[in-house]
């Protein structure tokens, strides 16, 4: 039952770990995105902005998957990501320091404040109380595992299962090597089954309070637990592009050349022990086994990031080598998979791939209404690529739905929920208007093979709508965008211009019918055109109009 208990305690832990950790990524959302993109500039600042990005994510794993997400999707270069990848070795280590503060009086009134505000129906109290909650059951559930290990320590046979790979110095004051890696390759295996630097790093320290783990082996844990928390990046890069996979070895080289260089330290002496441990006890002062074991993480991982930064660029080249680009072009996937995972930065993803649906769709509509009066060699053929492109339209709709359904099973806050409707209606109208356009081509195609002539009025209003859809589009486009700067009342504006525009065409059309001005066949023909753009511009409204609701700028504008 003891070992049962501390498993308890251990889960607790880990969903204590899970709930602050989620409750922080909902409330820093598409920050993290802009953080990780803004801050990747440079080394330094790429440096800082991992570190920012995994203290809150509670998890280097995460941070390294969100990277070769952004690099996958071709958000972020190889040589911008090795910056992030170092601060993420960095922020991991923010667990640690959490956990060795003695704040076990916070965990009651943390549980019951955290689960007050998850009440909330505002979704930052919400998430405010899904992180304290998590905060609480984090420490509960390491405050029970140390207690039951404690308790563990009674019975000889476990505490003699922790000491076939006890790394005290021995009278030379260095470390057996022998027990050290043992205590590396325990750490790694461990990392690789929990999938979380983090929890291991809890676990040791667990250990310690129970008198059962020393500082020396706890480090060597901890220095397996590095490499071991690169497998997660490894496993997300076998299905993305070779800079991914790069980016991903680029990770795994920096921790295993990191632990290299600790171990090779070791061997420096200072007193009874090797001056590594020597510093960190001078670092710590009176300071609990914890808080050195903690300080130790944190030692290692800053000192393993300077020594290497001015090995950055050495490192991307031999990544480059040793995984080079079998083609001068590297497929990006705009829909990363890896990215669900942050549902606020795979929403943001979403609605820039349905801008690029927009685009394609703008582009045969404009190659259909070129056909009558403006077509010239180059849209003649560009003409013969209608149906492609109307199936790549059609392919990219499909992927939407699908990654939006995929994204709608991982835990949302009301906000992305609500957003998620709003894209599938988007891609939806993207998708009617490269059939409308299809169809107008068609259409086209006809009045320019029975060699039909409209009037010169005729062809005047078609040339001014063609303009204004134009212009609609462009704004439909823009409200797309986070943080545009658009004014919202134009897209309002526009339509309503549009809709005038249009009603005018035809009421003057029928006027030139009635006048006998016009050849039935021609007028009927004309009207159909004019009816299939007004179709067309509904549903570049309707796009612009929810593309407000999802970015939360624009009211709602119901179409009459």
């Amino acid at each position: 039952m003891l070992f049962v208990n501390a498993l308890g305690g251990l889960a607790l832990f880990l969903f204590g770990m899970k709930l602050m950790s989620g409750g922080l990524q909902k409330a820093a959302g598409k920050r993290m995105r802009g953080v990780l993109r803004f801050f990747s500039s440079n080394r330094l600042a790429g440096i800082l902005s991992g570190t920012v990005v995994t203290s809150v994510v509670q998890s280097s794993s995460v941070t390294t998957v969100m990277v070769i997400g952004f690099i996958n999707a071709g958000l972020l270069s190889l040589q911008q990501s090795i910056g992030i990848i170092f601060g993420a070795n960095i922020g991991t280590t923010i667990t640690g320091q959490l956990i060795a503060f003695k704040i076990g009086v916070i965990i009651m009134p943390s549980i019951i404040l955290g689960l007050a505000l998850s009440y909330f129906k505002n979704e930052k109290i919400m998430q405010l109380g899904e992180t304290i909650l998590g905060l609480g059951l984090l420490f509960f559930g390491m405050e029970i595992m140390g207690g039951e290990l404690k308790k563990l320590t009674e019975y000889p046979a476990f505490v003699s299962l922790f000491q076939m790979f006890e790394c005290a110095p021995g009278a030379n004051g260095l470390i057996p090597f022998g027990s050290l890696f043992g205590a590396i390759g325990i750490g790694l295996v461990a990392t690789m089954i929990i999938q979380s630097s983090s929890a291991c790093t809890g676990i040791v320290l667990a250990l310690s309070v129970s008198g059962i783990m020393d500082l020396y082996t706890a480090v060597g844990i901890l220095l397996g637990s590095n490499i071991g928390t690169t497998i997660t990046g490894q496993l997300a890069a076998m299905t993305a592009n070779r800079v991914a996979r790069q980016a991903a070895l680029a990770h795994t080289l920096f921790n295993v050349i990191g632990v290299l260089i600790a171990v090779a330290s070791f061997l420096i002496p200072w007193g009874n022990e090797p001056a590594f441990f020597h510093f960190v006890r001078t670092v710590s002062g009176n300071g609990s086994l914890q808080r050195q074991i903690a300080n130790a993480h944190t030692v290692f991982n800053v000192a393993t990031t300077l020594l290497l930064i001015p090995f950055s660029s050495l490192l991307v080249k031999l990544c480059e080598s040793i995984i080079p680009l079998k083609q001068d072009t590297v497929k990006y996937v705009r829909l990363e998979p890896h990215l669900l995972n942050t549902p606020a930065i795979a929403l943001s993803q979403t609605a820039a791939e349905l801008r690029k649906m927009l685009k394609r769709a703008w582009k045969m509509t404009d190659i259909a209404l070129n056909i009558y009066a403006h077509n010239d060699e180059h849209n003649q053929e560009r003409v013969k690529t209608l149906p492609q492109r109307e199936a790549e339209i059609d392919a990219r709709q499909h992927d939407i739905a699908n990654y939006l359904t995929e994204l709608m099973l991982k835990p949302l806050v009301p906000r992305e929920s609500r957003q998620i409707p709003v894209l599938l209606h988007c891609a939806n109208d993207a998708e009617k208007i490269g059939d409308y356009a299809m169809e107008l081509s068609e259409l086209m195609k006809r009045i320019k093979s029975d060699e039909i002539q409209f009037s010169e009025q005729a062809e005047m209003e078609l040339d001014h709508l063609h303009g204004k859809l134009k212009t609609l589009t462009k704004n439909a486009v823009e409200l797309l965008k986070d943080n545009h700067s658009l004014n919202p009342e134009t897209a309002l504006a526009a339509h309503a211009d549009m809709q005038k525009t249009l009603d005018n065409a035809e009421l003057t059309h029928m006027n030139r019918l009635y006048e006998g001005k016009c050849v039935i066949r021609n007028g009927v023909l004309f009207m159909e055109v004019l009816e299939i753009i007004r179709k067309i511009e509904r549903h570049v409204f309707n796009i612009a109009e929810r593309a407000g609701d999802f970015y939360g700028k624009l009211p709602r504008y119901r179409l009459k």
